[in-house]
């Protein structure tokens, strides 16, 4: 085998032991790839009532909606979902404490979404509810 080969084939074994060990080349936004921890939970919208009783006629519910998961300072981008029809989510991430940035799927103004922080933990899946505000009071 020649020095040309040699050398090609030292460059592809030094790649493939740097992506094996994680030190290669990260994609942005890319998922986490932790599997026992994260969050999960429901998008919400009020009910729409113009006064809320405990019995409401109006109760809250489930909205579809984008998330955008952002954690550090300055915040990066960690991960990215959208909710069922019911309002349901489940993104695996590692232990850590992020914001989540709900979005209508339309770009509407209302209902308005408010972003959540959440403070993820070793080996469970943090159960939060991202309300949205219908704006009818």
């Amino acid at each position: 085998m020649n020095s040309l080969a040699r050398a090609a084939l030292a460059v592809l074994a030094l790649a493939a032991a740097l992506s094996a060990a994680g030190c290669g080349d990260a994609h942005p936004g890319a998922s986490p790839t932790a599997s026992d921890s994260g969050i999960k939970g429901r998008t919400m919208v009020d009910g729409g009532c113009p006064m809320a009783r405990e019995h409401s006629p109006c109760p809250d519910r489930p909205l579809s909606a984008r998330l955008t998961i952002t954690s550090g300072a300055p915040a990066r981008k960690v991960a990215e979902t959208t909710s069922d029809a019911d309002g349901r989510f489940r993104v695996p991430l590692p232990p850590g404490t992020y914001t989540v940035h709900p979005a209508n799927l339309t770009g509407a103004v209302a209902p308005i979404p408010q972003p959540v922080t959440v403070r993820v933990t070793n080996g469970r899946f943090t159960d939060i509810v991202i309300p949205f505000d219908s704006g009818i009071r």
